[in-house]
């Protein structure tokens, strides 16, 4: 078949094309079709989405003992009853999400198409964490049995051509907008244009591209496609890709939050003394202050009394960018080694992306201590991407997430 695209050369980084996606039909209920992202939504939200007919939910959650074959049936259902339908031709699609921080109004355009799924080795797909093998498991099943990308993985390349970002603008056509209860407005687009779709192909054949968010999703379907080499679709993952200069683009970290039964709060600060220099904080604004000005890392300490701490890190280090990361040094300093005879396998840990959330938290006397984490640093995640090297699980949180059901990908 003849194709407007350019030819995808020997001599490329990222391979992103365009694909005939299921959407549901225009002038649909938006609101009764989406989802936030699997991994972060509560049974309570669950029971409530499935409730809802055509949701996409009852498909990305809808195991029955870990076996997807009901879902895929509904999935097809779907598709038979014309509650799914599929693009006269293949498109990119525009995401769009405006919403408001720290009182400034943003917007985030990402462009959503399949991406050609390749080992991390080559160089041109770079993870920047560690993943959980329980969670990729699920999502393997996920994907065997529906035979269908649902969800979209969250990519970041280097700097938009602005032409190219004009041709966007002017020539996508809305197909759903929505605001969700945390107050941000989505906005889906498609884009047919053949000149804009091979300027956008061309573009990123000259870049490589950083996973922000979704890398169980990604090795998953790098495993899904290495066990059927001879399909071609099979070989591509849904992913929506940020511009680095994106004015919308928001990295936050992700605190954790921890108990160690039987280990008071003085025990633990006087670990802590031996590789981190303490001082108290009079409240959160402070603290973050001091957290953004120290010139060693650091990390912030809440304890059960309400008490707060900067912990600046104080051991030696090398030229390794993880030591520069914060997430590293909680995980490799604090936990596995200055707290290591505190915690026993009894110890847990939650993750909460908001401090002051931490804060109350912290109140209910459940918990031992958190770990107040800083903003990540973009470059510097690009730093540690480029070298080869991961950050530790849940470094970081991207603003805000992408949601589901607004369209698939059939690989059937």
């Amino acid at each position: 078949m003849s194709s407007f695209y350019p030819l995808i050369g020997a001599i490329k980084m990222v391979t992103f094309l365009p694909f005939r996606g299921f959407t549901p039909p225009i002038g649909s209920d938006i609101t009764q079709r989406i989802s936030p992202p699997y991994d972060v939504i509560t049974e309570q939200e669950k029971r409530r989405l499935q409730s809802l007919p055509g949701n996409i939910a009852r498909i990305t959650l809808g195991a029955k003992d870990g076996n997807y074959k009901a879902a895929r049936e509904e999935l097809d259902e779907w598709i038979e009853n014309g509650m799914l339908v599929q693009s006269s031709k293949e498109c990119f699609y525009l995401y769009r999400q405006t919403f408001v921080l720290e009182g400034k109004e943003r917007t985030r355009t990402g462009i959503m198409g399949r991406l050609l799924i390749e080992p991390y080795e080559q160089g041109n797909i770079l993870p920047h964490e560690e993943t959980f093998s329980k969670v990729k498991a699920d999502r393997l099943n996920l994907l065997e049995a529906t035979e269908a990308h649902l969800e979209s993985i969250f990519g970041i390349y280097e700097d938009m051509d602005r032409t190219i970002a004009a041709a966007l603008q002017k020539n996508s056509r809305e197909l759903f907008r929505f605001k969700d209860d945390h107050g941000v407005t989505h906005s889906f687009l498609e884009l047919k244009d053949e000149k804009t779709i091979a300027l956008v192909i061309t573009m990123l054949k000259q870049k490589k591209m950083l996973i922000a968010d979704g890398h169980h999703r990604y090795e998953t379907s790098m495993r899904y496609s290495q066990e059927h080499p001879k399909d071609e679709k099979k070989r591509y993952v849904v992913a929506t890709l940020v511009a680095s200069d994106d004015a919308g683009l928001v990295v936050e970290p992700t605190h954790r939050i921890l108990s160690l039964p039987n280990v008071s709060t003085e025990q633990l600060l006087s670990f802590a003394a031996k590789d981190f220099g303490l001082w108290e904080m009079k409240d959160l604004d402070e603290m973050m202050r001091a957290l953004k000005n120290s010139k060693r890392v650091a990390l912030g300490l809440a304890v059960p009394d309400g008490r707060l701490f900067v912990a600046e890190h104080l051991g030696k280090t090398d030229q390794n960018p993880l030591w520069k990361v914060d997430a590293y040094i909680c995980e490799k300093v604090l936990l596995q080694k200055t707290l290591k005879d505190l915690m026993g396998e009894d110890a847990s840990i939650e993750y909460d992306h908001e401090a002051r959330s931490v804060l109350e938290k912290m109140k209910t006397g459940k918990y031992s201590f958190a770990v107040i984490l800083s903003p990540p640093d973009l470059d510097l995640i690009w730093k540690v991407a480029k070298e080869g090297k991961k950050m530790p699980k849940k470094s970081t949180f991207f603003y805000p997430k992408i949601w589901s059901g607004f369209v698939i990908y059939r690989m059937t």
